[in-house]
């Protein structure tokens, strides 16, 4: 099916783009292939997105705390800890959407983005 919303494009590729990069460098890191699913419902004047990757998953402790700025678990390989706090300010603040991260370890991790539609 086709989904049209009129919105911030430049925020939504942003998230994505975050969302992507740190499955390959954290979820991915030392696999040679893995898989992205993202899937769009639109129910209620609502977009909820869907994001998975079957990567590494992460701990308890560190799902708490990856949307906090600075907080990355690959400061040694050059990470800033920005990405997540980014992807976090724009679902809230650009598009006024809330963003819940899911993960275990060894099962990858997933996202549930909603979006309210104007």
């Amino acid at each position: 099916k086709t989904l049209e919303i009129n919105s911030y494009p430049g925020a939504f590729s942003h998230f994505f783009s975050n969302l992507i990069v740190n499955s390959f460098s954290h979820g991915f890191q030392d696999e040679e292939s893995g898989k992205i699913q993202i899937q769009a419902s639109l129910k209620n004047n609502q977009l909820t997105l869907y994001y998975s990757d079957n990567g590494r998953g992460m701990e308890e402790k560190d799902r708490l705390q990856i949307f906090e700025p600075f907080f990355t678990t690959a400061r040694h390989r050059g990470g800033s800890g920005l990405g997540m706090h980014i992807v976090y300010n724009l679902v809230t603040q650009t598009l006024q959407g809330t963003i819940h991260c899911s993960s275990t370890p060894g099962q990858g991790v997933a996202f549930e983005i909603v979006v309210p539609l104007f």
